[in-house]
């Protein structure tokens, strides 16, 4: 027996949780983890960034403390400037000062 089935009609009598599937995490991945290919891409985007890192660290271990004053920081957060973690926190600190002078 052939009976021809439209396409239409099998996506009606399917289910659609084709993308349901897709979107489960593969067996021993986290479901907020990236992925492996991630990772590597990221692991080689830190090393291609690594010259221009040194050489703005070195910059700013030249400039004396009233100049790294001057822009905020001083000789023990030289280490943390490349942090996301510093960046967001200084952000915050500055959009906050920025509030109050605007007051």
């Amino acid at each position: 027996m052939n009976a021809r089935v439209a396409k239409e009609e099998i996506a009606l009598l399917m289910p659609s949780t084709l993308s349901h599937y897709a979107d489960e995490p593969r067996l021993g991945q986290q479901a907020n983890e990236p992925s492996l290919m991630n990772r590597l891409s990221a692991a080689v985007a830190w090393i291609a960034d690594l010259p221009r890192r040194r050489s703005v660290i070195a910059e700013l271990n030249e400039l004396s403390d009233h100049e790294l004053a001057d822009i905020g920081l001083n000789r023990s957060e030289l280490n943390r400037v490349f942090d996301p973690e510093f960046a967001a926190s200084r952000s915050r600190t500055r959009g906050a000062f920025s509030r109050v002078l605007a007051s």
